[in-house]
Order: structure tokens, then C-alpha cells, then sequence
């Protein structure tokens, strides 16, 4: 501290913190009081919701008032993390600068205003004149704003650390200045939730971040680049920045896995965003199925492919690229028009001998008059028609059975005298015409229902199991998808991988309950087929995408994305943009080159050079053990020596779930009773000691990572294994640690490790 006060400008700065922080408090009051808080009861607001447009109104005024209020708070404690000298040149539009005078602009999390005169005290990080703290360099510079570009003489570029109030400390940045900034930044722990890093934001994670919102946007990112981050970070300066426009529920992220959510679902609160719809693509699928929302086979795919030998992951790779593929939404539609036709009935439709609607007319109305709605809803208006129609021959047979029955009760009263037997004859007479007057309005009940099975199917699997049937009958080379798929479906089951082709499927057939969604988000993007973005797109009918992934990660074989190619054609009106994000933040550059040795055996191709930011730290780890007993107690050794070291956030892996519950056990049974084990389904992310499979690990990151069966028989030497080893060994930030009770895994032939014997 004594030699960070020794800055000539430290006095200053303090100054200035004191003046903005008393601007904070004084905003923060007049809240207070415009909101009526006393002594912290914002819980209590609320507004009286009558169904009025005033009312609606009044709580999204409330709404962001509350919100600002929020961000005042924190203020408090940060108000800002830099500051920017910068003079625009003369006769220049600017948004809120003096042109051709040096104006000192504040960079913080959120955007401080002192009113009634609205002085910008503090800039928000989303502001256009912020992007010179994150792309501009000390000298000729410029910036975009509403009005145009603004040019002019950026002089200082300073980094202040802020906390709870108090300046510590004040740094003057070049380029050394910020890979030390942000050098510093990454030696820190993990924490159980992932982290805004406005602060630490990279030139080439900036351009990603402010891309063109209504443009689709491709990131190729590689392991540890923050390239999740980044994309929540692009959702809050969109919302930033269309904000007149947009509200934060039209903005839709899809991750992997539930868990993966809890991962992620800090960032956007901290960045003062909520109400962002955050789902998974099955999650996402039950919301717009509803009812028709298919039971989905047990075991996730990826565990499947664990479990197979190589020619049967080439034979489920053959289905995944069939079922994933552009091609097959041209095969639905096709199916979609021919089932639309072959589902009407060929005879006319009649009740008893009186034609209530010939075939041609259930074709019209069907293929012309109700045109305009999906295929269930036409037979449904249809069925309408026909039960007017049945109302009509009712009530004329209804009329004639009672005109039939007086007359008859007419002639038999005049034919006898009062008796017994003229008695019971009009009795039976009587009764006779009642049933068959129940007979005819129940007929009338239940006739339009035996309509209905007149056309054909509209339950969602039989529909999709008659496609299927239909296209290996047609095309031979999908015979074998065929045979994979149709047994599942006679079990009234799918997988998670027909739910693209599902969603094509549901939409022509019964509509889709699609929200109001103005941008997606796809995270881990390498992993999802084609398919389900084309059919994401023609949901929510427009290309505001944004589509993060790497390809060296893809573990999901021939159902992701093989290339980012793929999304360039048949998808998106406008030019998909790509971007590849170089830079591996995360790992120290020793985790950082041995990961890339391990991806390296089996090149992927359209994935650059990666370049580690040069962090330095211990060697990976390989111990060598004896048997399954002295493995788990080098794991136990290697667990606890970090834990003595202060790391917290610790990852553990096996290979699959089965391998994963034993080795948790195994560490429960020798004494690390703090080991939580963790599956897909878990739907929270927690820290700590987190034994997993291989499968749950990807998008996460922690401070170690240990993988506990680095054996040659576990991960042997094929592109899938590979892609699935280098997942794993990208996820720590300090250390990594590898263990075997055999001949390492090929993978690591030419990593630089520290090798021992257990």
C-alpha cells in the first residue's frame, strides 16, 4: 500500500472517490424517498396490479427504479474501476462529451447519474465511451455512438481498485500494465458461481461482446477463452443497448445441462440484468410441446457412446448426423405435405344414409379453407363443421321421430276404446320414441369423435415413427438411423436428439407455444445439430444469434456441429459472422500446452492457434499407481494437499457415472467426507470437492482439476477420447493432476509432466 500511495495522483483520485461516493449517497436517498424506503423495506413495494395500462406502467417504473436502487448500493462499495482522459476533436458529434475539451471519464459496473442536471459521474462499462477502456489505446482513438463515430485523443488510461469504499489501488496502463491487471485477476480462486469480469475484458472478448445485436454470430472460442462469460456479457449490452426496445425476458439463453445454469446463473444478476430466460434445449422443448412433450430415453448419450466400442459409436454417429442434418428438415416438410393429404379420408362421410361431407370437401376445407392453421387444428375446425352439420340431422330426425310417434299415438287412440291394453300399446308406443330419441342425441355426442378416427394420427411419436418407416422404405441409406430409432418409438419413447426433428414436426402439426423472444444464445454450441438451429430460427423468425462453442470440445460425435460452416447456408437470411476467440485465459501455460499436446494427436479442423496468456505455474501431475488401493489414496493425498494450499474449488473425474460413484465412495470411505458427488441432473453447482464423470464436466472450470483413470485402456487413442480428455484437461485455472494403475493414455505421449510413483 505505502508504495501504490507513492503515485503522484493517488491524492486525487482519493479526492474524486470521496465526491463520487457522497453523489452515490445522495442518488441513493432521493430513491429512498421517491420509493418511501425507510430503513431498507424495498421488499415491501409493490403496485397494485387493477388491469389497467396505468398500472403496467407504474410497475415497470417501480421495477427500475427498485434496480437502480440496487446498483446505487453496490456503488457504495465500487463505483468505478478506471478512468479515461479523452479529449473529442472540435466539430464532432459526440453522446454526452464536451468536444475539443479533455473530459476525465469514470468506468464502473453501472452508470451513475447526479440529478436534476443528469452529470454522468461514473460511465456504465456497456457505454459507447467505454469501449476505450477496452479496445483503445493511449492516442488517436475513436468510438461508435447513436450519432456516429467520435474521434479524438485518449491521454490516460487508469486502473483503479475499489473496495468496500476505500481506493487500494491506482495503476497508469499501457499493455504491460494491463497483462499484469489482468495476469493478477486470473491468479485468483474460483469461486462456486461463475464471474462477471468487466473489469479484465480482453480486446478480442470486446469486439464479441458489442457485435451487431440482429446479426448471427458464430464464436469460436477455445478451452478457457471466456467465451461463456462473454456471451452473458453480450447479453447485457444488448439489453444496454437496445434498452428502449428490449426487455430482458425477449432474451434467451440455452445451455447443456441444469447444472451448467446454477454454473452460469450469478453473471447476469451481478451485471444488473434479470428475468432472462435461461433454459436447456429439453427444458425449452417442454415449453413449447406442452402436452405433446414425448417421454425421453433414460440414458444421455454421451454415456451411451462410453459405453460402446469404436464401430458402434460409428454406427450412432452415422443416426446423429442423419437425425442433426438440414437435409432432414426438407425430409420432414416433405413428410409434412404428404401426411397432410394422406391423413383425410378417401369415402364421404356419412350418418347412416345421409352424406354429411363428401371426400372433395374434406380435402378443401382441409387444403384450402382452414389452410392457414396447422394440420390438427384444420381436422379440428373441420370436425366443427361436422358436428353443426350432425346438430342439423339430428334435430330433422329428432322432429321426425316425434311427428311419427304422435301420429301413430293419434291413429291408436282413435282406433280404441280406453283400456288396458290401448294403455300399454301407447305406453311402449311412447317409450319406444324416447329411445330413439336418446339414441339419435347420443349418436349426435359421439359421432364426431368417430370422425375423427376417420383421419389419420396426429399423436407426435406415431407420426414421427410413420416418418421414419416412410423414409427407409424410400432411401435405403437411411435404413440403418431407421433401425435404431423405431424400436424406441414403439415404445412410446425418444431420444434427446429427436427432439429437433420433433419440434419441425409439432410445429406443422399442432403450433408451437412460442414465447416472445428477440435474441438466443446457444452456449457449448459445438454440441448442438444443425438442425435445431434451423428450426430455433424459424420459431422465433428472425437471426439475432448468438452461437458459442468449440470444436475441439465436441464430444457429442456427428450430432453437433462438425464445422462452423455448417451454419453458413439453409439457416440464417442474413451472413453468418464468425469469430474465433485465441486466447486461453484460464489455465497457467503449462495445463494450457499439456491440453494442447493431448488435442494435437487428433487435429480438428477450422480451430486456429491457440496462445496462452503467459500465467506460470506447477507442472501437471502423473502419478503412476499400483493397484485401484494405492490410486485412491494418491488421489486422497493429492485432494488434501491442495485444500492445505487454500484451493476450494476442486474438480475430480472419472470416466463415466458408474466409475464416478465408485471412486466417490471409495474417498468417502477414507475419510474425505467433504467429496460431493455430482451427475447431470444435479440442478445446482455448489464448490468444494466435486467427484463428476467426464460428461458433466464441460463448460465448468476450478481451481484444480485431478483425473483419476488417466489409464490407456480408459481413454484410448481415437478423436472421440481425445476431444473428451482435453475437455478435461482444460478445466483448471492452477493445478492438474493425473492418475493411473496402468500404462498412461496415450493422449499424454507428449505432454511435459511431472511424473511419480504412488
Amino acid at each position: 500500500m505505502e508504495q501504490i500511495q507513492k503515485h503522484p495522483h493517488w491524492q486525487e483520485e482519493e479526492k474524486h472517490l470521496a465526491d463520487t461516493l457522497q453523489v452515490v449517497a445522495e442518488e441513493k436517498q432521493k430513491l429512498e424517498d421517491k420509493l418511501g424506503i425507510v430503513d431498507g423495506n424495498d421488499r415491501l413495494i409493490h403496485v397494485l396490479d387493477d388491469g389497467s395500462s396505468d398500472a403496467v406502467v407504474q410497475q415497470f417504473l417501480v421495477k427500475n427504479q427498485l434496480r437502480s436502487l440496487h446498483q446505487l448500493r453496490l456503488s457504495q462499495r465500487q463505483p468505478y474501476f478506471a478512468r479515461l482522459d479523452f479529449t473529442p476533436d472540435p466539430g464532432r458529434k459526440n453522446d454526452w462529451l464536451k468536444v475539443g475539451e479533455l473530459s476525465k471519464v469514470y468506468v464502473g459496473r453501472w452508470g451513475v447519474i447526479q440529478t436534476p442536471e443528469y452529470k454522468v459521474w461514473v460511465a456504465d462499462w456497456r457505454s459507447p465511451v467505454a469501449n476505450l477502456y477496452y479496445s483503445g489505446q493511449v492516442g488517436r482513438v475513436s468510438y461508435e455512438c447513436p450519432d456516429g463515430s467520435v474521434y479524438g485523443e485518449l491521454s490516460l488510461k487508469r486502473m483503479l481498485t475499489v473496495e468496500d469504499g476505500i481506493l487500494t489501488g491506482l495503476q497508469d496502463t499501457g499493455l504491460a500494465g494491463q497483462e499484469k491487471f489482468l495476469t493478477d485477476a486470473l491468479s485468483q480462486l474460483t469461486s462456486s458461481r461463475l464471474r462477471e469480469v468487466v473489469t479484465t475484458i480482453q480486446a478480442e472478448q470486446n469486439a464479441v461482446i458489442r457485435a451487431e445485436p440482429m446479426q448471427p454470430l458464430c464464436v469460436q472460442g477455445v478451452a478457457g477463452s471466456g467465451k461463456t462469460t462473454i456471451a452473458l456479457h453480450r447479453i447485457a449490452w444488448i439489453l444496454y443497448r437496445l434498452q428502449k426496445t428490449l426487455q430482458p425476458q425477449q432474451l434467451l439463453i440455452i445451455a447443456p445441462n441444469p447444472l451448467f445454469l446454477s454454473y452460469i446463473s450469478k453473471v447476469l444478476p451481478d451485471l444488473g440484468v434479470d428475468d432472462v430466460r435461461q433454459v436447456t434445449f429439453e427444458g425449452l422443448c417442454k415449453q413449447l410441446l406442452g402436452k405433446h412433450m414425448p417421454r425421453l430415453q433414460d440414458v444421455p448419450q454421451l454415456r451411451l457412446r462410453l459405453g460402446m466400442t469404436k464401430p458402434q459409436r460409428d454406427q450412432l454417429d452415422d443416426t446423429l448426423l442423419r437425425k442433426g442434418s438440414l437435409a432432414l428438415y426438407d425430409r420432414l416438410q416433405d413428410f409434412l405435405a404428404y401426411w397432410e393429404e394422406a391423413c383425410l379420408p378417401t369415402e364421404d362421410i356419412r350418418l347412416g344414409n345421409t352424406v354429411l361431407m363428401t371426400a372433395a370437401e374434406v380435402r378443401r376445407y382441409c387444403m384450402t379453407d382452414f389452410r392457414h392453421f396447422p394440420l390438427a387444428a384444420r381436422i379440428g375446425e373441420l370436425i366443427k363443421v361436422i358436428r353443426n352439420r350432425v346438430k342439423t340431422v339430428v334435430e330433422k330426425l329428432h322432429a321426425a321421430i316425434t311427428e311419427a310417434a304422435e301420429k301413430k299415438l293419434d291413429q291408436l287412440l282413435h282406433a280404441m276404446p280406453d283400456s288396458p291394453e290401448r294403455r300399454q300399446k301407447a305406453t311402449l308406443l311412447l317409450n319406444s320414441r324416447d329411445q330413439r330419441i336418446d339414441e339419435l342425441e347420443q349418436l349426435g355426442k359421439t359421432f364426431p369423435k368417430q370422425v375423427e378416427k376417420l383421419f389419420g394420427t396426429m399423436e407426435l411419436l406415431e407420426v414421427y415413427r410413420l416418418f421414419w418407416q416412410r423414409l427407409a422404405q424410400s432411401d435405403a441409406a437411411c435404413a440403418s438411423a431407421a433401425e435404431t430409432t423405431l424400436p424406441l418409438l414403439e415404445k412410446k419413447r425418444a431420444a434427446r436428439e429427436d427432439l429437433p426433428a420433433l419440434l419441425v414436426l409439432a410445429r406443422g402439426l399442432y403450433g408451437l407455444n412460442t414465447p416472445d423472444v428477440r435474441h438466443v444464445v446457444i452456449d457449448e454450441a459445438q454440441d448442438v445439430p444443425p438442425l435445431q438451429v434451423k428450426i430455433l430460427r424459424e420459431i422465433f423468425g428472425h437471426d439475432a444469434f448468438t452461437l458459442v462453442g468449440d470444436l475441439c470440445q465436441g464430444i457429442c460425435g456427428d450430432g453437433g456441429i462438425r464445422q462452423w460452416s455448417d451454419l453458413s447456408a439453409g439457416i440464417f437470411k442474413k451472413p453468418v459472422e464468425t469469430v474465433a476467440l485465441s486466447t486461453a485465459y484460464r489455465s497457467t501455460a503449462e495445463i494450457t500446452d499439456a491440453a494442447l499436446s493431448v488435442i494435437a494427436r487428433h487435429p480438428v479442423d477450422g480451430v486456429g492457434h491457440t496462445q496462452p496468456v503467459l500465467r506460470h505455474g506447477d507442472k501437471p501431475l502423473l502419478v503412476r499407481c499400483q493397484n485401484q488401493k494405492s490410486r485412491t489414496k494418491a488421489v486422497l493425498d493429492i485432494l488434501r494437499g491442495w485444500q492445505n494450499e487454500g484451493y476450494r474449488g476442486i474438480g475430480v473425474a472419472a470416466k463415466d457415472p458408474k466409475a464416478a460413484k465408485a471412486l466417490h465412495k471409495a474417498l468417502l470411505d477414507a475419510g474425505l467426507t467433504d467429496a460431493r458427488l455430482v451427475t447431470e441432473g444435479d440442478p445446482s453447482f455448489e464448490g468444494g470437492i466435486q467427484v463428476m464423470d467426464a460428461g458433466v464436466v464441460k463448460g465448468l472450470e476450478f481451481d484444480c482439476m485431478l483425473i483419476a483413470d488417466a489409464d490407456a485402456e480408459t481413454y484410448p487413442d481415437q478423436r472421440f477420447y481425445a476431444k473428451l480428455f482435453y475437455v478435461l484437461c482444460t478445466r483448471p485455472l492452477h493445478r492438474l493432476a493425473l492418475c493411473c494403475t496402468g500404462e498412461p493414455t496415450a493422449h499424454l505421449a507428449n505432454a511435459d509432466l511431472a511424473v511419480r510413483e504412488a
